[in-house]
């Protein structure tokens, strides 16, 4: 089993001297983990597979501009906070660029309390600022909301996609939290990672606990969910002990208090395609998501349904 890092998550894209490595012992003394890159594609798809708490860009990097404004302009990411790495003699050259979307910068050679306070500074604001969900990193309910209201305003041809864990608060009492949590983080790099394969500009948030949501091109809903449903169904066994994969359950106390046996865990997705549903208002949304996560929980394993009626 992966032993998962607790400490706060920083992504560092930087060429190797020895002022970055004075910047990162500061860093890791303080008890960042520090995920180090020179590859700004290295870079971008360990964001989606594990994303940061916060990315540290060096311009001395070849790629550092296009990485900054490909980050910025993530349909799933873009709110996480980058600082600029730069030289004095840069910041002229730096001033007379018109998309620069950094969040903060330091200079070279940066003072140790400096590094720390622009640091946590920017840790604090994305706290108390942005809805980011702290275990995924992924939007939370606000950013979720706006979107569906922009997405059903402008009457695009979209699916609106609720996704859930089936079983999970069995499967948490079972093999604990940190499992749990790591259980809720594979699923979000799953979706994450076929919506932005599938279609770049897919949105991805986390609604909170085991609940995600994603929207997708009505005409990839197909393709979609079943690659979300095959990659859960064939990663989701290495968190499952043997003894409970052998015999297809897993023994738990249901809410009464009563020890039952549960199926193991999957996934269920709800989908209204605004193809064939008419939401007049974003409200009406969840209310029919929910009659369909009723529905699509009654099938046994992972599975998907869509939504047929049109009002």
């Amino acid at each position: 089993m992966k032993q998962v890092a607790t400490e706060k998550r920083i992504l560092c894209l930087h060429e190797d001297d020895f002022a970055y490595d004075q910047i990162r012992q500061i860093l890791s003394d303080k008890g960042y983990f520090v995920y180090d890159y020179s590859d700004a594609n290295a870079a971008f798809a360990h964001i989606y597979n594990e994303p940061p708490d916060l990315m540290v860009v060096s311009t001395k990097t070849p790629g550092w501009k296009e990485f900054m404004t490909r980050i910025k302009n993530d349909s799933v990411y873009k709110h996480l906070p980058l600082i600029l790495l730069t030289s004095e003699e840069t910041l002229t050259s730096l001033l007379s660029l018109s998309d620069l979307s950094c969040d903060d910068f330091l200079l070279y050679p940066a003072h140790k309390k400096e590094v720390l306070l622009r640091v946590q500074l920017r840790e604090s604001y994305a706290s108390s600022n942005l809805d980011a969900n702290p275990l995924t990193r992924l939007p939370g309910n606000y950013t979720i909301m706006a979107t569906i209201q922009n997405t059903v305003q402008q009457k695009n041809k979209s699916a609106l996609c609720y996704l859930d864990l089936d079983n999970f608060k069995a499967f948490n009492d079972r093999y604990g939290f940190a499992r749990g949590d790591e259980a809720i983080r594979m699923t979000a790099r799953i979706i994450t990672n076929v919506t932005r394969k599938i279609h770049a500009d897919s949105f991805v948030g986390h609604v909170g606990g085991d609940d995600f949501f994603f929207i997708i091109p009505s005409h990839l809903t197909k393709e979609c969910c079943e690659q979300i449903i095959q990659n859960f169904d064939l990663v989701i066994p290495t968190l499952i002990n043997d003894e409970d994969r052998v015999r297809g359950y897993i023994e738990s106390k249901d809410r009464k208090g009563n020890v039952q046996r549960f199926p193991l865990l999957s996934l269920s997705i709800a989908v209204i395609d605004l193809n064939i549903t008419r939401i007049d208002h974003p409200a009406e949304v969840s209310a029919k998501a929910g009659e369909l996560k009723k529905a699509v929980k009654k099938l046994n394993g992972s599975n998907y349904l869509v939504n047929r009626r049109r009002s």
